[in-house]
Protein backbone atom coordinates (compact mmCIF):
# COMPACT_ATOMS: atom_id res chain seq x y z
CA UNK A 1 0.00 0.00 0.00
CA UNK A 2 1.78 3.36 -1.32
CA UNK A 3 1.50 5.91 1.46
CA UNK A 4 0.65 9.41 -0.01
CA UNK A 5 2.08 12.75 0.98
CA UNK A 6 0.32 15.82 2.36
CA UNK A 7 1.22 17.43 -0.72
CA UNK A 8 -0.56 14.49 -2.62
CA UNK A 9 -3.92 15.27 -0.46
CA UNK A 10 -3.33 18.72 -1.19
CA UNK A 11 -2.99 18.70 -5.27
CA UNK A 12 -6.14 15.55 -5.19
CA UNK A 13 -8.42 18.51 -2.99
CA UNK A 14 -7.92 21.22 -5.74
CA UNK A 15 -8.26 18.10 -8.70
CA UNK A 16 -11.81 17.41 -6.88
CA UNK A 17 -12.62 21.26 -6.02
CA UNK A 18 -12.06 21.70 -9.78
CA UNK A 19 -14.59 19.01 -11.02
CA UNK A 20 -17.30 20.05 -8.85
CA UNK A 21 -17.18 23.98 -8.05
CA UNK A 22 -19.86 24.81 -10.94
CA UNK A 23 -22.55 22.87 -8.74
CA UNK A 24 -25.15 25.01 -7.41
CA UNK A 25 -24.27 23.60 -3.84
CA UNK A 26 -20.71 24.64 -4.45
CA UNK A 27 -21.31 28.18 -6.37
CA UNK A 28 -21.35 30.41 -3.11
CA UNK A 29 -17.61 29.09 -2.60
CA UNK A 30 -16.25 30.47 -5.96
CA UNK A 31 -15.64 34.23 -4.30
CA UNK A 32 -16.97 34.03 -1.16
CA UNK A 33 -17.00 36.76 1.72
CA UNK A 34 -15.95 35.66 5.70
CA UNK A 35 -19.31 36.07 5.99
CA UNK A 36 -20.40 34.00 3.54
CA UNK A 37 -18.00 31.12 4.59
CA UNK A 38 -19.24 31.51 8.18
CA UNK A 39 -22.88 31.17 7.45
CA UNK A 40 -21.47 28.20 4.94
CA UNK A 41 -19.96 26.35 8.03
CA UNK A 42 -22.85 27.06 10.37
CA UNK A 43 -24.76 25.01 7.24
CA UNK A 44 -22.49 22.04 7.39
CA UNK A 45 -23.69 21.64 11.14
CA UNK A 46 -27.18 20.59 9.84
CA UNK A 47 -25.67 18.04 7.52
CA UNK A 48 -24.68 14.33 8.30
CA UNK A 49 -21.53 14.80 9.94
CA UNK A 50 -19.18 11.78 10.73
CA UNK A 51 -17.04 12.23 14.24
CA UNK A 52 -13.91 12.51 11.60
CA UNK A 53 -16.19 15.80 10.41
CA UNK A 54 -16.94 17.34 13.54
CA UNK A 55 -13.25 17.15 14.74
CA UNK A 56 -12.40 18.93 11.88
CA UNK A 57 -15.14 21.40 12.87
CA UNK A 58 -13.99 21.36 16.21
CA UNK A 59 -10.29 22.06 15.97
CA UNK A 60 -10.57 24.43 13.28
CA UNK A 61 -12.85 27.16 15.30
CA UNK A 62 -11.36 26.39 18.45
CA UNK A 63 -14.20 24.70 20.44
CA UNK A 64 -14.36 22.63 23.60
CA UNK A 65 -15.92 19.43 22.02
CA UNK A 66 -17.23 17.67 19.50
CA UNK A 67 -21.24 18.40 20.19
CA UNK A 68 -22.83 20.50 17.05
CA UNK A 69 -24.30 22.90 19.62
CA UNK A 70 -20.65 23.60 20.94
CA UNK A 71 -19.13 24.00 17.49
CA UNK A 72 -22.23 26.10 16.45
CA UNK A 73 -21.33 28.56 19.07
CA UNK A 74 -17.57 28.31 18.03
CA UNK A 75 -18.41 29.50 14.80
CA UNK A 76 -20.55 32.20 16.04
CA UNK A 77 -17.80 34.01 18.22
CA UNK A 78 -14.69 33.17 15.65
CA UNK A 79 -13.64 35.95 14.33
CA UNK A 80 -14.21 36.85 10.73
CA UNK A 81 -11.00 38.12 9.56
CA UNK A 82 -9.63 33.93 10.45
CA UNK A 83 -11.44 32.95 7.86
CA UNK A 84 -9.04 34.51 5.06
CA UNK A 85 -6.77 30.96 5.26
CA UNK A 86 -9.47 29.96 3.67
CA UNK A 87 -10.45 32.56 1.17
CA UNK A 88 -6.89 32.67 -0.36
CA UNK A 89 -6.56 29.00 -0.84
CA UNK A 90 -10.22 29.22 -2.54
CA UNK A 91 -9.06 32.23 -4.64
CA UNK A 92 -5.82 30.15 -5.44
CA UNK A 93 -3.08 32.55 -3.88
CA UNK A 94 -1.83 30.09 -1.63
CA UNK A 95 -2.08 26.37 -1.57
CA UNK A 96 -1.46 26.26 2.58
CA UNK A 97 0.09 22.86 1.87
CA UNK A 98 1.30 23.44 5.36
CA UNK A 99 -1.83 24.25 6.98
CA UNK A 100 -3.58 21.43 7.85
CA UNK A 101 -6.72 22.41 9.40
CA UNK A 102 -7.50 25.15 6.21
CA UNK A 103 -6.95 21.72 3.91
CA UNK A 104 -9.17 19.93 6.44
CA UNK A 105 -12.15 22.65 6.33
CA UNK A 106 -11.84 22.94 2.38
CA UNK A 107 -12.25 19.14 2.22
CA UNK A 108 -15.16 19.12 4.44
CA UNK A 109 -17.16 21.94 2.54
CA UNK A 110 -15.71 20.47 -0.75
CA UNK A 111 -17.51 17.13 0.58
CA UNK A 112 -13.79 15.46 -0.33
CA UNK A 113 -13.08 12.18 0.33
CA UNK A 114 -11.12 10.19 1.44
CA UNK A 115 -11.05 12.60 4.66
CA UNK A 116 -8.94 13.78 6.92
CA UNK A 117 -5.83 13.51 5.57
CA UNK A 118 -5.02 10.46 7.99
CA UNK A 119 -7.60 8.67 5.93
CA UNK A 120 -6.27 9.53 2.41
CA UNK A 121 -3.09 8.32 3.24
CA UNK A 122 -3.75 4.90 4.63
CA UNK A 123 -6.20 4.86 1.42
CA UNK A 124 -6.26 1.42 -0.15
CA UNK A 125 -10.32 0.70 -1.71
CA UNK A 126 -10.36 -2.74 -3.85
CA UNK A 127 -13.33 -3.32 -5.17
CA UNK A 128 -13.51 -7.17 -5.52
CA UNK A 129 -16.84 -7.44 -7.30
CA UNK A 130 -16.52 -6.33 -11.14
CA UNK A 131 -12.72 -5.32 -10.72
CA UNK A 132 -13.34 -1.51 -10.56
CA UNK A 133 -10.29 -0.09 -9.15
CA UNK A 134 -11.26 3.23 -6.64
CA UNK A 135 -10.33 6.06 -8.67
CA UNK A 136 -9.51 8.43 -6.01
CA UNK A 137 -6.67 11.03 -6.67
CA UNK A 138 -3.83 8.59 -5.26
CA UNK A 139 -3.71 5.93 -8.25
CA UNK A 140 -4.69 9.47 -10.25
CA UNK A 141 -1.29 11.24 -8.72
CA UNK A 142 0.88 7.83 -9.37
CA UNK A 143 -0.78 6.81 -12.51
CA UNK A 144 0.62 10.52 -14.13
CA UNK A 145 4.18 9.99 -12.83
CA UNK A 146 4.40 6.58 -14.15
CA UNK A 147 3.20 7.59 -17.63
CA UNK A 148 5.40 10.88 -17.70
CA UNK A 149 8.16 8.17 -17.16
CA UNK A 150 7.82 5.77 -20.27
CA UNK A 151 7.24 8.80 -21.66
CA UNK A 152 10.03 10.41 -21.43
CA UNK A 153 11.60 6.90 -21.95
CA UNK A 154 10.56 6.13 -24.74
CA UNK A 155 11.35 9.41 -26.46
CA UNK A 156 15.01 9.29 -25.07
CA UNK A 157 15.38 5.51 -26.64
CA UNK A 158 13.65 5.88 -30.11
CA UNK A 159 15.56 8.16 -32.56
CA UNK A 160 13.73 9.82 -35.43
CA UNK A 161 13.36 7.15 -38.83
CA UNK A 162 15.90 9.42 -40.44
CA UNK A 163 18.80 8.90 -37.80
CA UNK A 164 18.51 4.95 -38.10
CA UNK A 165 18.95 5.38 -41.92
CA UNK A 166 21.90 7.50 -41.96
CA UNK A 167 23.59 5.84 -38.80
CA UNK A 168 22.91 2.01 -40.27
CA UNK A 169 26.50 1.10 -42.65
CA UNK A 170 25.46 -0.65 -45.48
CA UNK A 171 28.94 -2.74 -46.78
CA UNK A 172 27.44 -6.14 -45.84
CA UNK A 173 24.31 -8.48 -46.08
CA UNK A 174 24.28 -8.90 -42.02
CA UNK A 175 24.14 -5.12 -41.53
CA UNK A 176 21.53 -4.82 -44.25
CA UNK A 177 19.23 -7.14 -42.96
CA UNK A 178 19.86 -5.46 -39.58
CA UNK A 179 18.85 -1.90 -40.98
CA UNK A 180 16.03 -3.31 -42.42
CA UNK A 181 14.89 -5.22 -39.84
CA UNK A 182 15.47 -1.98 -37.47
CA UNK A 183 13.07 0.35 -39.98
CA UNK A 184 10.48 -2.78 -40.04
CA UNK A 185 10.32 -2.05 -36.33
CA UNK A 186 10.14 1.67 -36.17
CA UNK A 187 7.32 1.40 -39.23
CA UNK A 188 5.30 -0.87 -36.87
CA UNK A 189 6.10 1.10 -33.68
CA UNK A 190 4.71 4.08 -35.83
CA UNK A 191 1.38 2.24 -37.35
CA UNK A 192 0.81 1.47 -33.58
CA UNK A 193 0.73 4.85 -32.48
CA UNK A 194 -1.13 5.83 -35.25
CA UNK A 195 -4.14 3.28 -34.37
CA UNK A 196 -3.97 4.24 -30.92
CA UNK A 197 -4.43 8.19 -32.00
CA UNK A 198 -7.32 6.50 -33.90
CA UNK A 199 -8.63 4.87 -31.39
CA UNK A 200 -8.61 7.44 -28.84
CA UNK A 201 -10.36 9.57 -31.52
CA UNK A 202 -13.12 7.20 -31.63
CA UNK A 203 -13.61 6.60 -27.96
CA UNK A 204 -14.21 10.36 -27.56
CA UNK A 205 -17.39 10.28 -29.44
CA UNK A 206 -18.88 7.98 -27.09
CA UNK A 207 -20.37 9.34 -23.69
CA UNK A 208 -22.63 7.60 -20.66
CA UNK A 209 -25.42 9.16 -18.96
CA UNK A 210 -27.55 8.04 -15.97
CA UNK A 211 -30.71 6.82 -16.66
CA UNK A 212 -32.41 4.95 -13.60
CA UNK A 213 -30.54 3.07 -11.64
CA UNK A 214 -27.21 3.33 -13.61
CA UNK A 215 -24.82 4.63 -16.77
CA UNK A 216 -25.65 4.32 -20.11
CA UNK A 217 -23.75 4.21 -23.33
CA UNK A 218 -24.81 7.14 -25.76
CA UNK A 219 -23.21 9.25 -28.34
CA UNK A 220 -21.96 12.21 -27.11
CA UNK A 221 -24.07 14.67 -29.51
CA UNK A 222 -27.33 13.22 -28.85
CA UNK A 223 -26.92 13.01 -24.55
CA UNK A 224 -25.60 15.84 -25.08
CA UNK A 225 -28.48 16.76 -26.67
CA UNK A 226 -30.83 15.45 -24.39
CA UNK A 227 -29.15 17.06 -21.60
CA UNK A 228 -29.51 20.93 -22.62
CA UNK A 229 -32.90 19.83 -23.22
CA UNK A 230 -33.74 18.75 -19.79
CA UNK A 231 -34.78 15.18 -20.64
CA UNK A 232 -31.38 13.37 -18.95
CA UNK A 233 -28.91 14.01 -16.75
CA UNK A 234 -25.37 15.03 -18.04
CA UNK A 235 -23.45 13.10 -20.19
CA UNK A 236 -19.77 11.89 -18.56
CA UNK A 237 -16.75 10.52 -20.19
CA UNK A 238 -17.51 7.04 -21.59
CA UNK A 239 -16.03 4.09 -19.16
CA UNK A 240 -16.53 0.41 -19.91
CA UNK A 241 -15.84 -0.70 -16.13
CA UNK A 242 -18.26 2.14 -14.80
CA UNK A 243 -21.02 1.39 -17.25
CA UNK A 244 -20.70 -2.53 -16.60
CA UNK A 245 -20.59 -2.40 -12.80
CA UNK A 246 -21.42 0.68 -11.14
CA UNK A 247 -25.25 0.47 -10.09
CA UNK A 248 -27.48 2.51 -7.56
CA UNK A 249 -28.44 -0.40 -4.61
CA UNK A 250 -31.25 -0.67 -2.57
CA UNK A 251 -30.33 -1.67 0.96
CA UNK A 252 -31.59 -3.13 4.11
CA UNK A 253 -30.34 -5.00 7.35
CA UNK A 254 -29.30 -8.20 5.37
CA UNK A 255 -27.70 -6.56 2.74
CA UNK A 256 -23.60 -7.56 2.78
CA UNK A 257 -21.59 -3.42 3.69
CA UNK A 258 -18.13 -5.48 4.53
CA UNK A 259 -15.95 -7.81 2.73
CA UNK A 260 -12.67 -8.71 4.28
CA UNK A 261 -12.90 -5.44 5.92
CA UNK A 262 -13.32 -3.41 2.77
CA UNK A 263 -16.82 -1.34 2.33
CA UNK A 264 -18.79 -3.28 -0.41
CA UNK A 265 -21.66 -0.15 -0.42
CA UNK A 266 -21.11 3.71 -1.12
CA UNK A 267 -23.92 6.13 -0.26
CA UNK A 268 -24.22 10.13 -0.21
CA UNK A 269 -26.94 12.18 1.73
CA UNK A 270 -30.18 13.42 -0.56
CA UNK A 271 -32.10 14.81 2.13
CA UNK A 272 -32.99 15.34 5.78
CA UNK A 273 -32.33 11.16 6.88
CA UNK A 274 -32.60 9.95 3.33
CA UNK A 275 -29.43 8.56 1.34
CA UNK A 276 -28.75 6.66 -1.94
CA UNK A 277 -26.48 4.16 -2.28
CA UNK A 278 -24.08 2.52 -4.82
CA UNK A 279 -22.58 -0.90 -5.12
CA UNK A 280 -18.75 0.69 -6.27
CA UNK A 281 -17.27 4.17 -5.77
CA UNK A 282 -18.30 4.74 -10.13
CA UNK A 283 -16.69 8.36 -11.00
CA UNK A 284 -16.66 9.27 -7.30
CA UNK A 285 -19.49 11.31 -7.61
CA UNK A 286 -23.38 10.99 -7.60
CA UNK A 287 -24.49 10.80 -11.05
CA UNK A 288 -26.79 13.31 -10.82
CA UNK A 289 -26.06 16.10 -7.92
CA UNK A 290 -22.43 15.82 -8.37
CA UNK A 291 -21.52 14.99 -4.61
CA UNK A 292 -18.97 13.25 -3.45
CA UNK A 293 -19.22 9.27 -2.81
CA UNK A 294 -18.61 7.67 0.45
CA UNK A 295 -17.52 4.71 1.38
CA UNK A 296 -20.11 3.12 4.03
CA UNK A 297 -19.10 3.09 7.87
CA UNK A 298 -20.04 1.33 10.82
CA UNK A 299 -21.34 4.97 12.11
CA UNK A 300 -23.61 5.34 9.16
CA UNK A 301 -25.11 1.68 9.68
CA UNK A 302 -26.08 2.12 13.40
CA UNK A 303 -27.55 5.21 12.93
CA UNK A 304 -29.49 4.68 9.64
CA UNK A 305 -29.81 1.21 8.82
CA UNK A 306 -29.63 -1.33 11.65
CA UNK A 307 -31.86 1.63 13.98
CA UNK A 308 -34.55 0.37 12.10
CA UNK A 309 -34.43 -3.48 12.25
CA UNK A 310 -36.75 -5.56 14.61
Amino acid sequence: MTLLTINDYTDSLKKHINKVQDLPQYTVLLSPSPAQLRNYCIGLCKEDLSPDDKIILKDFFRGDSTELNDIVKSINRFELGWFKPIQSFLGKKTDTSKNHAVLEMVALMYDYEPRPYGKFRKSSVEIEEGSVADEQADSIIVEEKREAVEEKTIEDHIPPVQSFAESLPTTTAKNKFKRNLLIVTVIIIGLLGVGSLASSMLSNDQCMKWEGDRYVAYDCGEATIKSFAGVSSEPVPYDKSILKNFKQISVDCDTEFFRKGKPKVWFVKTGEGKHDYFNNPGTGVHPISGKSLRPITQYHLNKYIYSKCK
